[in-house]
């Protein structure tokens, strides 16, 4: 998806009006979404932060495991993804808990500072 792009039938640029729709709506959303997470509860967002790291999508199991081998993390994040599914952040389906959206995943997870973001990997890695 190119917003712009070189047409050699009509020998100049073309600009694709859809993709650049869908560009701005992206970072208007990514926008609204960043200040919205900033005013959740601490509990919540770092469990949030913590399953964007595993993707857009996680199960039950993975979480149980995470919160059993982790002494850092001093919140049930089980019960905060429930909190999350409350939000509109999280659907759960089954055993499986997923974000309702790609934007909302990648937006959480770009909140991260890089720096801390290998580290976060690091700590789920030995979880």
């Amino acid at each position: 998806n190119k917003m712009l792009e070189f047409s050699v039938k009509h020998r100049r640029w073309m600009w694709d009006c859809d993709v650049v729709d869908m560009q701005m709506i992206s970072d208007d959303v990514a926008t609204l979404l960043t200040t919205t997470f900033s005013k959740l509860p601490f509990a919540l967002m770092q469990t949030v932060l913590v399953v964007s790291c595993l993707g857009s999508q996680v199960k039950e199991s993975t979480i149980i495991a995470l919160n059993s081998r982790n002494e850092v993390l001093s919140f049930n994040m089980l019960h905060e993804l429930e909190q999350a599914v409350k939000e509109g952040i999280m659907e759960k389906a089954g055993p499986m808990y997923q974000f309702t959206h790609d934007i909302v995943q990648q937006t959480i997870y770009k909140v991260i500072p890089s720096n801390n973001r290998n580290l976060l990997h690091l700590t789920i890695g030995k979880s």
